[in-house]
């Protein structure tokens, strides 16, 4: 966030909070819209229409409530947060991937395996929601359950892989 912040790209640092605190896809951060922005608010949850049109409701934090507030403070009615006027949704897209890919080195850990990606949060996310909720007296079935419903996916064993770095006890429900 904040080698996002110091290179004027406060959006993308919003779309990394999006992502790390909501578990949003990175074409659901670009979907967001200023009435989507203003109902989360109201709402502590951003109803979000995901991969194959399936439609969820994240629960949101304080992060996400004043990244949502500064973004809706500069960006006019009905727009779209993170698309600006006249570019295609697939441009803004590929440019927060592209920068992804310039400040890598810089903002990966070091003894990382994988690149970082955006999508990376979205796994840090399901993990980190997972132990969360286990901490919290959750049975590791329902947690996974919970992370498979909060990430929008269509079936349960694909969360397996996003909580692959979980021990396999708790990761497999048992």
């Amino acid at each position: 966030l904040a080698t996002c912040m110091v290179d004027g790209h406060e959006d993308f640092a919003a779309i990394a909070c999006l992502t790390w605190y909501a578990g949003l896809r990175i074409h659901e951060c670009f979907r967001i819209d200023t009435a989507t922005a203003e109902q989360a608010l109201r709402e502590n949850a951003i109803t979000i229409k995901g991969k194959g049109g399936k439609v969820r409701a994240v629960p949101i934090n304080e992060s996400i409530s004043i990244e949502l507030k500064k973004l809706l403070a500069v960006t006019p009615r009905g727009q779209k947060l993170f698309v600006p006027d006249g570019v295609p949704t697939d441009v803004a897209i590929s440019r927060l991937q592209q920068y992804i890919c310039e400040v890598r080195r810089k903002i990966q850990d070091e003894d990382s395996t994988h690149p970082m990606t955006h999508h990376g949060l979205r796994h840090s996310y399901a993990a980190r929601t997972y132990q969360e909720l286990i901490d919290s007296g959750m049975s590791p079935l329902s947690a996974s359950l919970r992370v498979f419903q909060l990430l929008g996916h269509e079936r349960p064993d694909v969360t397996k892989g996003y909580l692959a770095s979980i021990s396999k006890d708790g990761a497999d429900g048992k």
